[in-house]
């Protein structure tokens, strides 16, 4: 294959997405064939990418598109490639390939974690510690609401990479787990005891005593979990979404914590990012609020760099591509 010129770009405004100098600098020498185009500011990437063959970046400014005539696949940094998918990428030829999987246990483990601490009322026990109150007949009173996650029901919307990873690890704690994704045919993943489709989210609701969203965006997908189908959850039940912020209707979600009908939540992904300091998820009981870091791990860049050069490589040798997006699905 001809020398490709291959565009750099894995910004963001946070800190922690942005990919350190020294992975550049790894894959020039690794490929020393290929030109390497590095962009570390979204100017940047606007100028190079009409001399990029390839793009290793998250988003493609779509007024931009008509002028990439070189560009050939563009591998995301996330798992998430919603700021790739506008209609002229879409009917195009450009291969998108994600990051699908590279996070898949670390934000399994926080959907456990954060499961846990609902059932067993941590962000009270947090609440009376920072008062220095001892708050034992409050947490184990004759009405306490501390559960344990044996025998309980997990519905998880969207069985990808992320969602399969959770049922295992839920499975192991003793939970049945039912699944919602578009294919419902085949062997069930380890873990799940029923997959429905998503014509079927209102039985999984009904059923369930921890909701997981772990769907990505798309147009199917946006403002999933609003009023209606929380009044359909289990009273009780907690809701947890380290999918999109977009997945839901925060103003029914704050209403379900306010009534009681929904007995906690986990947010770690919002509609707005970062979380406006005025917002009423902030202060709500039994509510917890992490800043998009689900997916956090010490060393995310060996896996995420290891999977673009497998690519290439494959790009090189014309092979079929890892983790390759069906771009009218929107994953």
């Amino acid at each position: 294959m001809a020398a490709l010129n291959i565009l750099v770009g894995v910004i963001s405004r946070f800190e922690a997405w942005v990919m350190p100098r020294v992975w550049v600098d790894r894959l020039r020498a690794d490929f020393p064939a290929h030109a390497f185009l590095e962009a570390w500011d979204a100017d940047a990437i606007r100028r190079l990418l009409p001399h990029a063959d390839v793009a290793f970046t998250p988003f493609i400014h779509r007024d931009l598109f008509p002028s990439l005539h070189r560009l050939r696949w563009v591998q995301s940094p996330a798992a998430g490639v919603d700021m790739l998918l506008f209609p002229e990428m879409i009917a195009s030829d450009v291969i998108i390939t994600s990051a699908r999987g590279i996070r898949a246990r670390p934000i399994a483990e926080h959907v456990i974690g954060v499961a846990i601490a609902l059932a067993r009322q941590l962000p009270a026990a947090w609440r009376f510690q920072a008062d220095h109150v001892w708050g034992q007949d409050s947490l184990e009173g004759r009405t306490t609401s501390i559960i344990t996650l044996d025998g309980r029901r997990m519905g998880i919307v969207g069985l990808g990479a992320i969602g399969m990873e959770v049922a295992r690890l839920a499975s192991a704690f003793g939970m049945r787990v039912t699944g919602i994704r578009r294919t419902i045919g085949g062997p069930l993943p380890d873990g799940v005891e029923q997959i429905l489709p998503p014509e079927r989210l209102t039985d999984l609701l009904a059923q369930s005593d921890v909701v997981v969203l772990a769907a990505p965006t798309t147009s199917a997908t946006a403002q999933l979990i609003g009023a209606r189908e929380i009044a359909s959850m289990k009273r009780g039940a907690f809701l947890i979404n380290i999918g999109r912020g977009s997945l839901v209707v925060d103003e029914a979600v704050v209403d379900g914590i306010r009534s009681g009908h929904l007995g906690g939540a986990a947010l770690d992904v919002f509609t707005h990012e970062p979380l406006d300091p005025r917002s009423p998820y902030w202060d709500l009981p039994n509510v917890i609020i992490t800043p998009h870091t689900s997916g956090a791990m010490q060393d995310y860049w060996t896996p995420l760099v290891a999977l673009f050069s497998e690519n290439l490589r494959r790009f090189e040798r014309r092979e079929p591509l890892l983790n390759v997006v069906d771009k009218s699905a929107g994953y």
